[in-house]
């Protein structure tokens, strides 16, 4: 039995808000100072594919050989709503993700032009997901439906964002 190859990512093109969001932390933005991001809109509007992708290439331009989180309510709504499609997204544009799984770590290696980065999987379901965030360094972190998660566990993730140039992105 013959494994059916995984269709390319169809990009539609960019809204002038997506491609703000594309790059507002590159040098020619004149918001690239700031620290965060947050996304709020309609259903369907393209936040999380257009926050997720812009996570990555931002990770891949300024950092090398760091820890990022993506968040998500459950490890399962992550995969499928953020991880599915971001892995399409980025072979589509040249970037190699190799995805490990364990009982004990889920991340992605995510790499382009000789860089190359970790990209741990969170899940914020419960007041006990700090535990799991807790003790990693990280240079950036990634939200998606941060609405959904405890307090305490993004209070937990953003303190662990101390590398210097570290930044945020959240999806409500």
């Amino acid at each position: 039995m013959t494994r059916k190859k995984a269709a390319a990512f169809k990009f539609k093109p960019f809204s002038d808000k997506q491609i703000k969001v594309l790059t507002w932390w590159n040098e020619l933005s004149p918001v690239k100072d700031k620290d965060i991001l947050i996304a709020d809109g309609s259903i369907r509007a393209g936040k999380t594919v257009v926050m997720s992708l812009s996570f990555i290439m931002w990770a891949n331009e300024n950092f090398e050989g760091e820890n990022f989180a993506l968040c998500g309510k459950t490890i399962g709504s992550l995969r499928r709503n953020v991880v599915k499609p971001l892995k399409k997204m980025l072979k589509s544009r040249g970037y190699k993700c190799k995805d490990f799984r364990s009982s004990s770590e889920n991340y992605l290696t995510i790499s382009r032009n000789g860089k190359a980065n970790d990209f741990y999987l969170f899940s914020g379901r419960d007041e006990s997901s700090q535990d799991l965030i807790q003790g990693i360094t990280l240079a950036g972190v990634l939200f998606d439906e941060v609405a959904l998660m405890p307090q305490s566990f993004v209070n937990q993730a953003t303190a662990r964002c101390s590398v210097e140039g570290a930044k945020m992105w959240l999806t409500k």
